[in-house]
């Protein structure tokens, strides 16, 4: 990942590049997902956390479309 710095460009506009590209290419969450080591059991329940989350707002939504 890297940002060149044109001739006539300010360097306040370039840092902003930099930092969008970094918030696109997930390089914070990367770095803080590897930062500690995750169990697979709490890596599973997580999943099942966000599927049954998922699985909710599904299911309420379908609940307004009916009225």
């Amino acid at each position: 990942m890297a940002v060149i710095v044109h001739a006539n460009e300010n360097i306040e506009s370039a840092l902003k590049r930099l930092h969008r590209e970094v918030i696109r290419e997930k390089v914070i969450e990367t770095a803080r997902e590897k930062q500690y080591r995750i169990k697979k059991s709490d890596l599973e329940i997580e999943k099942r956390r966000l599927w049954a989350k998922t699985k909710r707002r599904r299911r309420t939504a379908r609940r307004r479309m009916r009225k």
